[in-house]
């Protein structure tokens, strides 16, 4: 009987190695926290309306990540994966309601198709600003959506960087590369549909690369979704409402040297509750980001700036720019890297804003919650460790 029990123990640690190269699960992740000092002053309305400077422990994107995969034969594969934002500095905060904020999703992948999957996604607007800022995962104070996929709250109208969120209850698509080139494409589901209103969207992305060249297309639509309107689904200006974003970006890279420049037009009109009462029925801005890293050895240098141009508003069926609305970022960073996956940084950045604007730090952790005209100010010292 022992022997027996020993043969089938034996057997199975044997047979192991072949059922996890099947259904092997990767763990992976980042953990990245700075100490900043920050600041937003010059506020329009009187310095009873700026930010003071303050310190602060900051997780920028920190997250972990689980993934794996199934060879289903011919070619074709089961793919999944789940990502969950992680609050390092106090373990709260927005990313702790609920799990798999991130990236999270099942679907199917074939070398010569492509893939399908379905969840919580990245669109292709967002992945044009994603993959070619300058500063690691898109996060921090330096990280280009201070500007990009913002309104700057021109006119109190906010677009609460619709575009460069992910997506729930979403499909995306990717194609097989072809001459270098691949497709995207995604599918916002209309979930919260209401007897009042039916919120959707959709995107579509080009990506291209040759050698140390790369140049991305993105267009996406948001209906429904009252970005106009602080993306308010109930309200009654939701219902015909349509966001639109177009993104063109052109990257280089070779003998460590990284030069990026991303150009957008973004316009956000109101549903048909409001075309009345003299408001702002639509708002469009433009902008553009350009961004260089050298890396030399174990250090690198990053600068980027960004500027969005003044926006143009209809009040009453008629169109005007509106008076002091522009917004500009300039970033500095300077990284050292102990190992491939361990770095300390420092970065500066700081925002310049018209009268009329309160463009602020991109992401939601390292926003000051800034005033019109007020310009945020910071710099941040941190440890990026990946996993």
């Amino acid at each position: 009987m022992n022997k027996k029990l020993i043969a089938v123990a034996v057997a199975g640690v044997l047979a192991a190695p072949a059922v996890m190269a099947d259904n092997s699960v990767t763990i992976y992740g980042v953990a990245d926290v700075g100490l900043e000092q920050v600041e937003a002053k010059g506020a329009t309305a009187g310095a009873a309306s700026d930010v003071a400077g303050k310190s602060r422990v900051t997780s920028n994107s920190s997250y972990i990540g689980f993934k794996g995969q199934e060879e289903l034969g011919g070619g074709l594969k089961a793919i999944w994966q789940i990502e969950q934002a992680i609050d390092i500095d106090d373990g709260g905060g927005a990313s702790s309601n609920g799990f798999a904020t991130r990236d999270s999703f099942v679907g199917l992948s074939s070398a010569a198709a492509g893939k399908v999957i379905m969840g919580r996604i990245t669109t292709p607007t967002r992945a044009v600003a994603s993959k070619l800022d300058v500063f690691p995962g898109q996060a921090g104070i330096g990280a280009d959506t201070a500007i990009l996929g913002s309104t700057g709250n021109t006119a109190n109208k906010q677009g609460s960087l619709a575009f460069d969120t992910r997506k729930q209850n979403s499909v995306g698509f990717e194609s097989a590369k072809i001459a270098g080139m691949t497709l995207s494409a995604a599918y916002i589901a209309n979930e919260n549909r209401t007897n009042s209103n039916n919120p959707w969207g959709w995107g579509a992305g080009l990506t291209g690369g040759w050698g140390p060249v790369t140049a991305m297309f993105a267009y996406e639509e948001h209906r429904g979704t009252n970005g106009l309107n602080g993306n308010n689904l109930t309200a009654a200006s939701a219902h015909g409402s349509l966001d639109t974003n177009y993104r063109i970006g052109l990257g280089f890279s070779q003998s460590g040297l990284t030069l990026n420049a991303i150009y957008e037009m973004m316009e956000l009109r109101g549903g048909n509750a409001t075309a009345v009462n003299g408001q702002v029925t639509e708002l469009a801005r433009d902008a553009f980001w350009i961004g260089a890293k050298y890396a030399m050895g174990s250090h690198e240098v990053r600068l980027a700036y960004a500027m969005a141009m003044a926006a143009d508003q209809t009040v009453n069926f008629a169109s005007q720019e509106v008076a002091d609305s522009e917004g500009q970022q300039l970033s500095v960073g300077y990284g050292y890297n102990f190992s491939k996956r361990t770095q300390v940084y420092g970065v500066y950045s700081t925002v310049e804003n018209d009268k009329n604007a309160a463009f602020d730090f991109g992401p939601s952790k390292s926003r000051t919650g800034t005033a019109a005209g007020a310009d945020p100010e910071g710099f941040s010292i941190g440890v990026r460790h990946l996993f």
